[in-house]
């Protein structure tokens, strides 16, 4: 790819997040800032004894113990993140392309020197690429300014923080499960963003009830007329266990991303993907 086409991807990507900071920025800075407040009135509800005891009971626990084992302890923080990310993905997913051709937009990219193709690539790199980014940054910032509250409430109840940075590195390092549980999440429903792009990509009004409708129709047509729940089944099996998907060991990634169930899904939900590339060459 030349620096032409890089820059002109950039744009694009920029664009998207300009567009959607709301969904990229402003929902994980809220769940952010409910936690951090929610705690912080956890704490105040808290007798001093019990606080400072339960500050020395954390500070032991982490001391001396590798930030890498006891990263996966703090993917349970990121829960909320997680669920808010899903929400907004799917948000964004199926109305980016029918906005487009609501607001007569597409009619512009379509006379710039912007593939259809390149267009669809930077909406899909936004959400499952750059978004996670943004969410995990966000979380940072969190996890910085819960620790240095800590740190206060340690000094101003003499508790010796010893496993404090510990805690820290461990919080860090599980920054990077995060980011990659994020990544490879969106590989294991590839399909189901290729399923909301190509209703978004077509659907003249309300393309959130075409795709869940059509879902459900062909799942109703394959059981009354073959008898069989294979399409149902399949999407269960991919949405019902999220181990599936969530990292919490660097050793289990290459094993989650190179098997059969997830290359099959990026297969799918590549073909999907392209017939809303497709579909986008329409417009009302």
């Amino acid at each position: 790819m030349d620096k032409f086409a890089l820059l002109q991807f950039y744009g694009l990507l920029k664009r998207e997040v300009l567009e959607h900071r709301n969904l990229f920025i402003g929902a994980p800075a809220v769940v952010a800032l409910l936690i951090l407040v929610a705690t912080i009135w956890v704490a105040t509800q808290i007798d001093q004894s019990q606080l400072a005891e339960g500050l020395r009971y954390v500070s032991v626990l982490f001391d001396g113990l590798s930030p890498f084992d006891m990263a996966p302890f703090f993917m349970l923080l990121a829960v909320p993140f997680y669920l808010t990310l899903y929400v907004c993905s799917v948000i964004y997913l199926i109305n980016t392309l029918y906005q487009d051709r609501k607001e007569m937009s597409v009619l512009f990219w379509q006379s710039m020197p912007v593939s259809n193709l390149q267009t669809v690539l930077s909406k899909i790199v936004a959400i499952v690429v750059v978004a996670p980014i943004f969410y995990v940054l966000i979380i940072f910032a969190m996890y910085l300014v819960a620790m240095v509250w800590l740190t206060i409430l340690g000094i101003s109840n003499d508790v010796d923080l010893v496993g404090i940075g510990y805690m820290f590195l461990a919080a860090i390092a599980s920054l990077v499960l995060i980011y990659i549980s994020a990544l490879v999440t969106s590989l294991w429903l590839l399909p189901s963003v290729g399923w909301l792009l190509l209703f978004s990509a077509f659907a003249k009004k309300t393309p959130l009830l075409w795709a869940g409708g059509v879902f459900i129709l062909v799942g109703f047509l394959e059981d009354f007329i073959f008898g069989t729940q294979y399409l149902a089944n399949w999407v269960a099996s991919r949405t019902s266990d999220p181990n599936q998907y969530l990292i919490f060991e660097f050793q289990s990634v290459f094993e989650r991303v190179f098997n059969y169930d997830t290359l099959f899904g990026i297969v799918v939900g590549a073909i999907l993907i392209a017939g809303a590339v497709f579909m986008r060459r329409f417009t009302d």
